[in-house]
């Protein structure tokens, strides 16, 4: 699939809820909503704003855990549907979901503990929303992004999933997919009797093209797996003032 297709195809997506749901659930195994929440043992303090919120899962799940979060989202039709989430799982009002950009964000500087934003789109990879995140989050502040995933080829179902992932990413949606040994510094958690590792791999190449140190963010890059997908995560991590004093 050529790059303009596969634009047009998430356009797409972007505009129908009902598609999106379909998209994000079936092509991954269910998965996406698993990965997702791999944000929430990351979050730090306790203001959260969320960039690209998609259908309103994880914002919801946010609130519900006690976090005083907004979202920002540049598509309408996702605006619409992460305040009818908000409304059906009674999580928040409408109007803590904004239409707007990640390259102007309508907060006042430091506002946010945590900046939060899965699977986006090309625009984390703009140095003005870095800038942006930069500037709205507190001294101390970390950005979480979950840049991508990728299923392992067992079972029956995932290897045809991923030739359709092939086809709609191109080869690098296989980039990464044969599991490594564990390595020292690795966590192990079992969630849901499913265990899965988390490895710090410093000088990982996934999430290079995200400009962090062009806004004096700190980069760390986690590779959370399972015996089923693995999940890439890059971290930017802003200075507090005792780091600026040294």
């Amino acid at each position: 699939m050529t790059p303009n297709l596969r634009k047009l195809l998430f356009e797409t997506l972007y505009k129908n809820r009902y598609l999106y749901r379909f998209a994000s659930t079936v092509p991954f195994a269910g998965n996406w909503r698993t990965w997702q929440k791999l944000v929430l043992s990351r979050i730090h303090g306790h203001d959260i704003l969320e960039l690209g919120c998609g259908l309103g899962d994880l914002l919801a799940d946010l609130l519900e855990a006690g976090y005083m979060c907004r979202a920002v989202e540049h598509s309408p039709e996702m605006v619409a549907a992460a305040r009818a989430t908000l409304q059906r799982r009674h999580a928040g009002p409408a109007s803590w979901v904004i239409q707007g950009s990640a390259q102007s964000l309508p907060f006042s500087a430091n506002s946010f503990d945590t900046v939060v934003s899965t699977f986006p789109s090309e625009y984390i990879y703009d140095p003005d929303t870095i800038a942006e995140i930069e500037r709205v989050l507190r001294p101390g502040g970390r950005l979480i992004i979950i840049e991508g995933a990728r299923l392992q080829p067992v079972g029956y179902l995932q290897p045809l999933l991923l030739l359709i992932h092939l086809l709609v990413y191109g080869p690098r949606s296989l980039s990464g997919a044969r599991s490594r040994p564990k390595q020292s510094g690795t966590t192990t958690t079992i969630v849901d009797d499913e265990a899965f590792t988390t490895e710090e791999l410093p000088g990982m190449p996934f999430g290079g093209l995200i400009p962090l140190e062009q806004s004096g963010l700190r980069r760390r890059s986690q590779r959370v797996y399972s015996r089923r997908w693995q999940v890439f995560i890059t971290l930017g991590e802003k200075p507090d003032a005792t780091d600026n004093n040294h």
